[in-house]
Parts: C-alpha cells; structure tokens; sequence
C-alpha cells in the first residue's frame, strides 16, 4: 500500500515535495513488507494430518460405530470404539486415508492409540 503511495506522491506533488513523500512512503513501504515476513516465518504451518490429531469436533449424527463428525469447519467419516449420540464432541486419536478414528472428549486421552502410518495418511 505504502509503494503504490509512493508512485503517487512523485506522480502528483510538487517538487521538491514528490521526492521527499515518495521516498518516506518507499522506506515504510519495505519496512511494512520486511515486518510481515518476519512475522509468517514465526506461525507453525497448520495442514496436513498433523493438525487433525487431537483436534476436537462435534458428532453430526450416530456413531455406531461410523458416522459423521465436524472437526476444524469440516465434515469427515469417523468411526469409533463405542456408541456416540449426535452433538457429542469427540477428539480425534488417529487417521486412516480419509477416516477419522475419534474417541468421546470426556475420554482420557491414550497415548498408545495415536498413531498415523504413511501408508493410512496418504488420500
């Protein structure tokens, strides 16, 4: 934003006012582009299977033991090892292509359970 300012301040100002605006508005310009980069390179990437373990979502119908579940704004196929009714919240333990194996959230969390192989995670 600060570089199109820039294009018109030497466009439009009189001299010797277009070059002092117009660089003033270059310099915040790349400082502007320099913060945002330093900030992005901080945030953890969130895709993949990854960020879908241990992430907890809602029942939209009977799980018994398949059924649907909403996690992170998404509808995925879900099984589990027990009967869930609609609108519990569920955690997600493993993925299996393109099948979450959810547990109920009130459920303490078994950590032997949690486990992707390559060959299940690939769609």
């Amino acid at each position: 934003m600060f570089l199109l300012l820039a294009l018109l301040f030497f466009v439009f100002l009189p001299s010797p006012w277009d070059v002092i605006g117009g660089v003033s508005s270059g310099a915040l310009g790349i400082l502007e582009v320099v913060y945002w980069q330093r900030r992005m390179r901080r945030e953890k990437v969130q895709t993949g299977v990854e960020n879908l373990i241990g992430a907890t979502g809602e029942t939209t119908d009977q799980l018994a033991p398949s059924g649907n579940v909403r996690v992170l704004g998404e509808l995925w196929e879900a099984r589990s090892s027990s009967e869930l009714p609609p609108g519990s919240e569920v955690r997600v333990v493993a993925v299996h292509g393109l099948i979450l194996e959810v547990e109920s959230a009130e459920e303490p969390t078994s950590l032997s359970s949690r486990a992707v192989s390559p060959r299940d995670s690939r769609a």
